[in-house]
């Protein structure tokens, strides 16, 4: 039996420790983990685990990797950090062996909320696309809203290429900004304080969606996809969902099946919805596993090692998720005697 080596970056964080949970209990997968901490909550989890430079220093960030991959016989990286997305793109050519990050004959347009809008759209998938409007320069803000979203109470900003809950805002005005702070929502905006933001970072403004969210979890291999797994997000903090659960949605894996083969040829993807009275509208695209893909694994459909199986075994498994699987999430600790 062949063991594969996998090596797992950003060990301290949720995303990392869903991967790690999905290579527990395998035989054939020897775990290293990585982080710029000695000691991190995923170190339990990992067969050996080394302490790395921040990805903020590429170049001894880099030497480290190597190091890892030529001492550790490493056959495939997992990234589990959002920023490593775009150093990992480029990185992969220096390395011989496998990156679980999607392969894209178009990977630019992957971390980018603008690109993704703009490309689904010239392939005829607007049903999916929330109605948007790019710009640069926070100054603006007023005239989009006046001009794109008449008679919106509420609009959401982001970043281009934020993730989770970072660079998001919801636009309003002060009256409605006043009743949300009350209320404790710390998202909201006055649009008048909006324009004070640095300017030069390029956002979207959209519609502001208010159904039921939902995230895909979708594994393409060689351009068709291999299974979508929908799941319900009840309840998120801070871009983690806490309460989820995974169900069977034909329009929702249709829609993500269809944006997915579009997008990647080969990996694993997130994509995020929300459900309208116009249908589902996507809003998020991770190119990367994700924190919350360990609620897929619940429901017997093992993401980090079905990539394992389809890139490296060359093992075609049968999937058959169990549908209606909830998770909740709660806090543990693990105790560390140094006498």
């Amino acid at each position: 039996m062949k063991t594969i080596n996998v090596l797992v970056t950003g060990i301290g964080g949720p995303t990392a420790q869903g991967l790690l949970r999905g290579f527990q209990g395998k035989d054939d997968v020897y775990t290293v983990g990585a982080d710029r901490r000695t000691l991190t909550s995923g170190n339990q989890f990992c067969d050996k685990t080394y302490q790395i430079p921040r990805f903020t220093d590429e170049k001894l960030y880099k030497q480290a990797i190597l190091k890892i991959v030529e001492e550790e016989k490493i056959d495939v990286i997992f990234p589990s950090l959002h920023e490593e997305i775009a150093l990992y793109h480029e990185f992969r050519s220096e390395l011989d062996v496998l990156v679980a990050l999607p392969e894209s004959r178009n990977f630019e347009v992957l971390n980018d909320k603008e690109k993704t809008y703009e490309f689904l759209l010239e392939r005829g998938l607007s049903q999916y696309i929330p109605k948007y409007v790019g710009f640069t320069g926070t100054q603006h803000i007023h005239r989009i809203l006046k001009e794109s979203f008449p008679g919106e109470p509420y609009v959401v900003v982001k970043e281009v290429t934020g993730y989770g809950s970072m660079g998001f805002s919801i636009v309003t005005n002060r009256e409605n900004y006043l009743s949300a702070l009350r209320a404790g929502k710390n998202k909201f905006v006055n649009a008048d304080d909006y324009c004070d933001l640095d300017p030069s970072n390029r956002r979207i403004a959209m519609e502001y969606l208010s159904g039921k969210e939902y995230s895909v979890d979708v594994l393409i291999h060689d351009g068709k996809v291999v299974t979508a797994v929908p799941r319900e997000r009840t309840g998120v903090s801070s871009g983690i969902v806490l309460d989820g659960k995974v169900v069977y949605n034909e329009a929702l894996i249709r829609a993500a099946t269809l944006i997915t083969e579009e997008l990647a040829d080969n990996g694993f993807l997130n994509l995020q919805f929300f459900k309208t009275d116009d249908g589902y509208k996507l809003t998020d695209v991770n190119a990367r596993f994700c924190g919350s893909q360990v609620m897929s694994l619940g429901a017997d459909v093992n993401f980090p090692y079905l990539y394992l199986q389809y890139n490296v075994l060359n093992e075609r498994a049968e999937v058959q998720p169990r549908w209606n699987t909830r998770m909740i999430r709660f806090r543990d600790h693990f105790f560390i005697h140094e006498d």
